[in-house]
């Protein structure tokens, strides 16, 4: 039975290359199998004393590749690995200074326990080591994806539930808004985490050089984390143990970043920056769209003051600088941002069994936008958008184990204040942009300052029962009190539970209550709105199966329903997302849903490494509407099918990597027509009644790394849709003068990103 699902799952793959030959390590040089190692862009630090020529494989390894086979044959002669920093590791004695004896592999029980027990539904881990059903993709893999301006979080869009336009960074998950994910950094929530976030975010704070691991929840997430409806982004960044530096540049970004160890190895430091080159990228282009800029730096502070408490700071700062144009230079907006966030961590053990971490934190975000349009004779208009945010928090997490019950359990204060300085004048002239249309007149004034506070409380707690069965419920509180109304506690229950069918084979369930308060910056000023909407909630039901085939294939299937009640209007522009001054667009509504519903199917099927080769394959099954009145009306990122195909072929110094994105097209509207004139009629109950063709792009990156007599230089080459296939986002109407004097209109269809190649160098040492 084994042998006919890993046979079903080779053809599910489209991954032919299911062999299970391998060299024979038995005799070989330590020495030499470890240059081999660093030949795949893994770099080991030793000297003869450590590793003598003499010294040799004395029993074939288990491990094929990787930091498991170098950590394998080390153990195997008493040494390990210390990791210096990202795939840079040093070979050093093992605390022992013994050869431990290697044990035989034994059947393992079925009702073994794993040292972390997963029990969430929905989770995924980006960057882990170990090969567990639970993990999506390693660190290796992550960095070998083709990813547009090498943007962390473009992995994650290659995810089950994620749905991807292309250009922005982070999209709608499970249905859910964009803006319904939190992104954690080291443990703080990151406010506006994105450049250019008024420009479809393209671009993260989390640069792909820093970040060591992600934890990704798609739904079902635990109680430690609230506020948010839909998902969560739990990056940590690396910690190097010594001294490492980078230099690289790019098509898109210039980056630097340095790490030294001080005081005996007690503290470590880590400093990075990076600056975008698009602005002279600009350039080049045929028309003059304007000029982006960007830049961020990281810091990162940490000293052990005992062997039971660690305290370290992190300090992340960006700015963004921005000109756009459309249609000659008749639009433009102009827009300014700055973000920093400050937090100091103190990590205190009081026992082995008794854990605390206390946050404190200051974020300050400033943002200045600027637009103009003049169109003489159809509209004339500008807006003045200032804003600015302030965020001062304490966070306290604790952790317990109580024998057979661990228990997780904690709270947050953030005091909060604002400013809005919002201003806009609007003319739009009788007949534009269709004939018969009414002119109007549109003055807006808006300054609101909220100030107060989000509080909140969590309780987690976890427990296995008759050994197959593991179980995670928790509680937790909110409350908001800056925006001016009585919402009260929002109380959001969770529970999660696995049941273990065999060793290989698990069942995960899971149910939750999931509210979102409208953040501090968050208020719709540009739209009209001066008054925060009430908290929104959504509740979640999850079953998952996970199967671990022989050879290294895994397997999850994962069900999903998610129920929105309480949900707040929002505004969208229903033909043409990407507009420089979104709240002039003659097609800007608002969608007042009383409640929506998302569900979905998704399967995921993983090939880890099997010689060079390497890949994934994920199918989503979803729909996601809003009930307006007694319809239900897909929403703007509604995709019925979508299809995630990795391949990834690694020899020696060469990596590279193709993924194929595919998802059914999203609703669009079409405008009906005036039976007598063919005048186009803005009517908002046409919405979403069409789609749009479906969107694919293929992807590519190949990497070659070359060793350096001082570290080594990874140089890479990509191309995002690689095909150039034209994949329509965007409605416009245009007239057209027939050739009997009379005008019809032709709608056109614009595209998101054409073929896009980059190509970038990275020296590390």
């Amino acid at each position: 039975m084994k042998s006919a699902l890993r046979r079903l799952a080779c053809l599910s793959t489209g991954l032919l290359m299911c062999h299970t030959a391998v060299a024979q390590l038995q005799g070989r040089s330590v020495g030499d199998v470890l240059k081999e190692l660093r030949s795949q862009g893994l770099i080991f630090i030793y000297n003869d004393q450590i590793v003598p020529a003499t010294l040799r494989i004395e029993v074939e390894p288990e491990a094929s590749h990787g930091m498991e086979l170098a950590r394998e044959i080390l153990a195997a002669h008493g040494l390990t690995v210390s990791e210096a920093a990202p795939r840079v590791y040093a070979v050093v004695r093992n605390s022992t200074n013994t050869p431990p004896p290697r044990p035989p592999s034994p059947p393992q029980p079925q009702n073994a326990q794993l040292e972390e027990v997963v029990v969430q539904t929905s989770r995924y881990v980006l960057a882990a080591e170990s090969i567990a059903p639970k993990n999506f993709l390693t660190q290796d893999e992550v960095q070998a994806m083709p990813r547009l301006a090498d943007e962390t979080l473009r992995a994650v869009q290659r995810l089950p539930g994620a749905a991807t336009n292309g250009v922005s960074s982070i999209g709608p998950i499970r249905g859910g808004e964009p803006n319904e994910t939190a992104i954690l950094l080291n443990g703080l929530r990151l406010y506006e985490p994105f450049h250019l976030k008024n420009f479809y975010s393209p671009i993260s704070l989390l640069d792909s050089r820093l970040i060591d691991g992600i934890e990704f929840y798609s739904g079902g997430f635990p109680a430690p984390y609230g506020d948010r409806m839909s998902a969560i982004i739990d990056a940590h960044t690396i910690r190097p143990t010594g001294r490492y530096y980078e230099a690289g540049i790019s098509f898109f970004n210039t980056s630097a970043l340095a790490a030294t160890s001080f005081d005996g190895g007690r503290g470590q430091a880590l400093i990075s920056a990076r600056r975008g080159n698009l602005g002279e990228l600009a350039q080049f282009a045929e028309e003059d769209f304007g000029k982006p800029d960007y830049s961020d730096g990281f810091a990162r502070a940490e000293y052990a003051l005992s062997d039971d408490t660690r305290i370290s700071f992190d300090a992340l700062a960006s700015g963004d600088q921005i000109v756009a144009k459309r249609e000659a230079g008749t639009q433009q907006a102009r827009a300014k941002y700055r973000n920093v966030y400050g937090w100091l961590t103190l990590d205190h053990n009081w026992s082995s069994r008794l854990s605390s971490r206390v946050i404190g934190s200051f974020t300050d975000l400033v943002n200045e936008r600027r637009g103009y349009v003049d169109q003489p004779g159809q509209r004339t208009g500008q807006v003045k958008d200032d804003r600015s945010f302030h965020v001062a928090g304490l966070r306290l997490e604790n952790s317990w184990d109580a024998g057979g019950i661990t228990h997780r359990f904690g709270g947050e204060v953030r005091k909060l204040w604002g400013d809005y300085d919002y201003a806009l004048d609007l003319t739009v002239a009788p007949n534009y942009p269709f004939p018969g249309l009414p002119g109007s007149v549109t003055t807006r004034r808006a300054s609101p300052a909220p100030e107060g506070f989000e509080n909140s409380a969590y309780w987690d707690m976890r427990t296995t029962l008759a050994q197959r069965w593991t179980v995670e419920a928790g509680l937790r509180v909110d409350v908001q009190t800056y925006d001016g109304t009585d919402d009260g506690e929002q109380l959001s229950p969770r529970l999660s539970v696995m049941y273990s069918l065999s060793p290989d084979t698990k069942l995960r369930a899971g149910w939750g209550r999931f509210f979102q308060s409208q953040g501090i910056n968050e208020l719709q000023v540009e739209d009209g709105v001066s008054q925060f909407y009430p908290a929104q909630h959504a509740d979640h039901t999850i079953l998952s199966l996970e199967h671990a085939f022989d050879d290294g294939f895994n397997m999850r299937v994962e069900a999903y329903r998610k129920y929105y009640r309480r949900i707040n209007p929002r505004f969208e522009n229903m033909l043409d997302p990407l507009v420089l001054f979104p709240e002039a667009e003659f097609d800007r509504v608002m969608v007042d849903a009383h409640s929506a519903r998302a569900e979905g199917v998704e399967v995921l099927m993983q090939m880890r490494p099997r010689g060079p080769w390497s890949g994934f394959l994920s199918y989503t099954w979803s729909q996601v509407t809003d009930r307006i009145g007694t319809e239900d009306v897909p929403r703007s990122w509604d995709q019925r099918h979508a299809i995630n195909l990795g391949v990834t072929w690694a020899s020696g110094p060469w990596t590279a990597t193709l993924i194929d994105s595919y998802h059914s097209g999203w609703p669009t509207t079409v405008l009906p027509l005036d039976p007598v004139s063919g005048v186009p009629i803005v009517d908002a109950s046409a919405r979403n009644r069409s789609r749009l063709q479906d969107f694919n792009s293929l992807d590519m990156r190949l990497t070659r790394t070359f060793l350096m007599p001082r570290g080594a230089l990874d140089v890479f080459v990509e191309l995002t849709n690689a095909t150039s296939r034209e994949n329509p986002c965007c409605v416009e109407y245009k007239a057209r003068q027939n050739a009997d004097g009379s005008t019809s209109y032709q709608r056109d269809l614009n595209s998101w990103l054409p073929l896009v190649p980059s190509a970038g160098v990275l020296w590390r040492y």
